[in-house]
């Protein structure tokens, strides 16, 4: 908050105090005091180049104060009970809202990726002509796969990522939320440059592909993304177009979410599985495009360099499903994370020969999340951990943790899904485990095994342990 913005807060909480317990004192003095609100509302919004959503409350209870202040100054002593009573439930209402608006992040801080690399990063937009797409009514249309790599480089030169590729074009909505509240991200510091050349401390790297929650932007997965990077993974974040927003199609055509099915509905969830094969299919073929690279003309920074014998799939959430199905579907994918994701239709029956990772959250846990996870467990052939993040809900693995200040995290995270964890404390925890268990499977020396990194981490708890059969 800039000094005008903390000026505005407090001459209009000071004055709404002052108007709903002791307006008959120094009434002078409240004109002035209110009349300063006002000014400093009208200043906020100009020299902040527009209202930022957090101080609208206050800006707006700056305005009902000064219209007070001038009907008290027309017509003194005139003001009925039933009025004083309303307009003090409206300022008890105004200051509540304003505490609350408060607590939320101006400008989110991600945190800076803590490896020994730099980070960069490229967008893809395919378009495989093999498949329709399913999600629109038009039956020419085909499936655009769109993919953002995150990787290693040597440099910090070259342009800026911005956190939303559509930071001007945001549709109605974003993961259940309104896109105002996302005006100032356009200033997050996502700590990554574009189409830089890729690290040349190894010839080849190796890839994981992931996949995001439910109706989640890949973007809201930066701070993992470029963590993992600068750790010497290239991760391909996929969108999902028509079913996570924004996404940028093919042509700079942005659409929204526009598919809005029942995840919590007991089961069986067609429209879910749904929604999963066509996230693996886009994984698939998204392999397939990267494989491809070396003959492109448009020359990515990652052609040749990519080290395609040791690839890996993670996913949150929706994406943690998806990331199952395609290790039981595509033996190209060596190892598997799920993070926080309940299984649908015939996933917990799946008999997995690579190593998978699930990493829960702290969240209470309905029957058919644990009963699905137990079942696919006991299949697991490749050998495999459960962890526990304690303090953890189910969207800490997600930025929306950077969201919100720290007492916003603290007093309200828990209810508004987000957690009291920084996002910080569980980008390294989630990085930590996903290396040491992933990173020898695709030939990235861990620093510690997983056994280490349980025993130093005490947020992380290990629930169960999989031995590899063999088999």
């Amino acid at each position: 908050m800039s000094l005008p913005d903390r000026l505005l807060v407090a001459a209009v909480l000071i004055s709404a105090l002052w108007w709903a317990c002791s307006r008959h004192r120094r009434p002078a003095a409240l004109q002035r005091l209110s009349a300063v609100a006002l000014v400093l509302a009208a200043t906020t919004v100009i020299f902040d180049g527009g209202p930022r959503w957090q101080l609208v409350p206050w800006q707006g209870l700056a305005v009902v104060i000064a219209l007070a202040a001038a009907l008290r100054h027309w017509r003194p002593g005139r003001s009925r009970r039933a009025v004083r009573t309303l307009g003090r439930g409206a300022l008890a209402v105004g200051v509540f809202l304003g505490t609350v608006a408060l607590m939320t992040s101006f400008v989110p801080e991600l945190p800076q990726p803590s490896g020994s690399h730099r980070v960069a990063s490229e967008i893809f937009r395919w378009t495989d002509p093999s498949r329709a797409e399913t999600l629109t009514p038009d039956q020419t249309d085909h499936r655009q796969v769109v993919a953002q790599a995150w990787y290693p480089t040597d440099t910090n030169s070259g342009a800026r990522v911005p956190y939303f590729e559509a930071q001007d074009q945001l549709p109605g909505s974003i993961g259940g939320l309104p896109s105002f509240m996302f005006s100032a991200f356009g200033e997050i510091d996502t700590h990554a440059v574009f189409d830089a050349p890729i690290s040349a401390s190894q010839r080849a790297w190796p890839v994981l592909v992931f996949s995001p929650g439910l109706g989640v932007p890949r973007e809201q997965y930066t701070s993992l993304s470029t963590e993992l990077a600068s750790r010497g993974f290239v991760v391909i974040a996929l969108s999902a177009p028509y079913e996570s927003a924004p996404t940028v199609l093919a042509g700079g055509r942005v659409v929204g979410q526009t598919v809005h099915p029942d995840v919590m509905g007991p089961p069986p969830h067609p429209e879910l599985q749904r929604l999963i094969d066509l996230r693996a299919a886009d994984a698939g073929f998204a392999l397939d495009r990267l494989a491809a690279l070396a003959n492109d003309d448009r020359r990515s920074p990652l052609a040749g360099h990519l080290d395609l014998r040791h690839v890996g799939i993670a996913g949150h959430s929706l994406g943690g499903a998806t990331a199952v199905q395609v290790l039981a579907a595509d033996p190209r994918f060596k190892v598997g994370v799920n993070l926080d994701g309940k299984l649908f239709g015939t996933q917990p029956d799946a008999r997995l020969h690579q190593p998978l990772l699930w990493v829960q959250s702290d969240d209470a846990r309905t029957q058919e999340y644990t009963q699905g996870r137990d079942r696919l467990l006991a299949g697991v052939r490749g050998g495999g951990s459960l962890v526990t993040v304690s303090g953890s809900v189910h969207m800490s693995f997600s930025d929306a943790p950077s969201y919100w200040t720290a007492a916003g995290r603290h007093l309200l995270g828990n209810t508004a899904g987000t957690g009291s964890a920084s996002a910080a404390d569980m980008t390294k925890t989630t990085a930590d485990a996903i290396t040491a268990f992933a990173g020898p499977a695709l030939g990235i020396p861990s620093a510690a095994t997983m056994p280490q990194v349980l025993a130093k981490d005490a947020s992380l708890h290990t629930e169960r342990l999989i031995a590899a059969t063999g088999v």
